[in-house]
């Protein structure tokens, strides 16, 4: 059984490696592979059962980073290469900064993911900065966001939900956490100013879309 391709995360965090690290003494002995594929191993994106013994070994990730930076400076795409990897830097390209913010904010969170029981199967892998950020955000949304006092209209398209559902007005509203992503931080607690109140289909948007 081959080991599970590698996800959104992971490509995140690999990609921030290898655009920081000092590329000609890349390797799988370097200290910046081993603290990699720690990190890799440590967070809970990938069930354990879905795992080899060799799961993200410091021999796999540099393959990995090897071959995709030889492959994508040529404009090709390895087949042994995970797709996410070049979708990911294209999506990046020319914004080595905002991927280093995104890749530091799940390190910074690293200790709450590790408590966290979920897998790739969850939704938010679509999630520009990654399944982890959105699970984080999520959690915190509810734990904080449960006790705002929520507006009557959604503050983005300004849909008056009580008007429509009576009996039971506010409940259909819910509340975004308007920190950038990349700001977050899971021991911090969020106060109302850091929230508004928006439709349920607005904030499907918000979570896909950066304004």
């Amino acid at each position: 059984m081959a080991n599970t391709s590698f996800t959104r995360d992971e490509a995140i965090l690999a990609l921030d490696v290898l655009h920081f690290a000092d590329k000609l003494r890349l390797n799988k002995e370097s200290h910046e592979i081993a603290e990699l594929s720690e990190l890799l191993n440590e967070l809970p994106i990938i069930p354990l059962s879905a795992r080899r013994e060799n799961f993200r070994s410091k021999g796999g990730v540099n393959g990995q980073l090897s071959k995709f930076r030889s492959s994508y400076n040529k404009g090709k795409k390895d087949p042994d290469v995970g797709t996410i990897f070049y979708e990911v830097a294209d999506e990046f390209d020319g914004r080595k900064d905002e991927l280093h913010k995104i890749a530091s904010a799940i390190r910074k969170n690293c200790e709450f993911f590790k408590t966290a029981t979920f897998g790739r199967e969850l939704e938010g892998e679509d999630f520009p900065e990654g399944a982890l950020l959105y699970h984080l955000h999520r959690v915190l949304e509810t734990r904080d966001g449960r006790k705002i006092v929520r507006a009557e209209n959604c503050e983005i398209c300004h849909l008056n939900l009580s008007e429509i559902y009576k009996p039971t007005p506010g409940n259909f509203l819910q509340c975004h956490l308007t920190v950038p992503i990349t700001e977050l931080n899971s021991s911090k607690h969020y106060a109302a100013d850091d929230f508004i109140t928006v439709c349920p289909n607005c904030h499907a948007v918000l979570h896909r879309n950066r304004p």
